[in-house]
Formats: C-alpha cells, structure tokens, sequence
C-alpha cells in the first residue's frame, strides 16, 4: 500500500517537534523523497525507511529550507555503499543551486560516488515528473515571487487516490487546476505574504478545486497558536488539519 508521511511540517523556523517541510512517499520496497530540508537520513530512520529504498529526490523551489539537507543525504548514502544512480527533479533554479551546495562541500568527485542523475522539471501545468509503479507525479508551476516552484499531484493508478502539495506559493489557477478532484490538499499556511498564502486563502484554493480533505504545512510553528490556523480554516465544508511530522495520508 503505498503512502504519503510528513517527515517534517514547518516553515522555514523549526522547533522541537517540527522540523522543516519535508515529506516522503512510499510504498513496499521504495521511496520518493518530496523536499529536502533537515537531516533527511534521520528522518527517514525514524518512520522506518531503508535509504536504499530511496528511488529519487523531488524539489519543489530553490529555497534553503527546501533542499539544505541534499549534501547529508548524499554524502550518507555514499557511505553507505550505494551504486544505484539517484535521480533528482526539480525546476532548473533549484537544480542549479543544489548542484552548486554539492560541489562546495566536494560530493561529486568523491571516491566511488554513485551518479547523481540531474531532471530539470519545464514549468508547464500537467508536466509529468516521473512514475514508479503504480504512482505518478505531475507537476505544475506555481506563484512564488522570482523563484521557479512546482506544486506536485501524486496519484495511485491503483486506487485512484490522489494527493497534492503546493509547496510555497500565493493563490494559483495553476494549483487550482493540479488540485482539482484530489482526496486531499496539502496547502502551505505560512500566512498572507508575497509568495505564500493564509490558512484562508488555502480553503479558498481548496474549495474552488473540489478536494475533499486539507491539510495544512509549512507554517510557523513558534510563537503561533495553531487555533489561530484552524479558525481561519474553519470556511472550508470538508476536514481540515494541521499537518504535524510523523503524519501518515494512504495513496
């Protein structure tokens, strides 16, 4: 059965019980890590995921919440013995830079490093990222201010569900279409600022794209009541959550 966990759920300042936004999808035998933030080899311990079950990385935007954690994986994986090549996607500003983070610490030319298999993501609504199996990853543009940032759908051929994630973005038509039908909507909360959105500006995306649960992530997590999330969320007709690390949505 496959499934979607939050490995971590806050914006960019975390505390004790969450870590930056972070999310992995998995199925027996496999994994697909979605952001890249934190100690990435950690988190996954704890949910209970083998590293070589690791069969990509996905990255939404090019921010350092999102993919500072890259060069550790990269590195414990290596040291871990792994040969199979790792590819990973993201918009071309994202790859670019996390391409960079890892020549600065001088992963690419160590000893026996496995390939790293770099898939830049054109921004288009419907892009296809990749399919494992049962499950695919369509991607669409979203509105983050100057950076390139994907929303993804993931989608279970087998059991029709879908879910899907805005990573950072204002309101979006883009989103909108992506969402539209999902079971559920992990929508970012980080508030009313440029490139980012309210709790209410999340129901409204949820409601016009039909979906039936939302959960909401990437939000501040210190010195914020999360009353103050659910009340602005209190709009939309169907569930609504605040995502929290260790979280588990079936696919």
């Amino acid at each position: 059965m496959a499934e979607l966990v939050v490995l971590g759920s806050a914006a960019s300042v975390p505390d004790a019980a969450h870590d930056t936004v972070s999310l992995v999808l998995r199925e027996p035998g496999r994994a697909i890590l979605i952001e890249c933030g934190g100690s990435p080899l950690h988190k996954l311990a704890r949910v209970g995921i083998d590293p070589e079950e690791v069969r990509a990385v996905v990255l939404s935007h090019r921010h350092a919440d999102h993919l500072y954690g890259l060069p550790m994986l990269i590195q414990g994986l290596w040291l871990d013995g792994r040969e199979a090549p790792l590819p990973i996607y993201g918009p071309r500003q994202a790859l670019d830079l996390a391409h960079e983070l890892l020549d600065l610490f001088g992963l690419a030319e160590r000893e026996g490093m496995f390939p790293l298999d770099w898939q830049p993501v054109p921004l288009r609504t419907g892009r296809r990222v990749l399919e494992v199996g049962e499950l695919i990853i369509t991607a669409a543009p979203v509105n983050h201010g100057e950076n390139e940032t994907l929303a993804l759908r993931l989608e279970n051929q087998a059991t029709q569900r879908v879910i899907v994630y805005s990573a950072d973005t204002e309101p979006s038509q883009t989103l909108i279409t992506l969402a539209t039908g999902a079971g559920l909507l992990l929508h970012e909360a980080t508030g009313d600022l440029p490139g980012h959105s309210s709790a209410a500006q999340a129901v409204e995306v949820a409601r016009e794209a039909g979906v039936e649960q939302l959960v909401l992530i990437h939000y501040p997590v210190r010195g914020v009541d999360p009353e103050t999330w659910r009340r602005q969320a209190s709009g939309f007709p169907g569930p609504v959550r605040l995502a929290c690390d260790g979280d588990v949505y079936p696919l």
